[in-house]
């Protein structure tokens, strides 16, 4: 069972980042003036 908790630990650890970049993506001015759907599509 050692391995099925190593593999979620490192799904969610990459799952984390990802939310992270896209957290950042969009607290950033370069999203400034894009559309609703424009960003919804990213």
């Amino acid at each position: 069972m050692e391995g099925a908790t190593s593999n979620q630990g490192m799904f969610w650890s990459q799952a984390r980042e990802l939310f992270k970049q896209i957290v950042r993506w969009l607290d950033s001015d370069s999203i400034c003036g894009l559309e609703h759907s424009l960003i919804e599509s990213k």
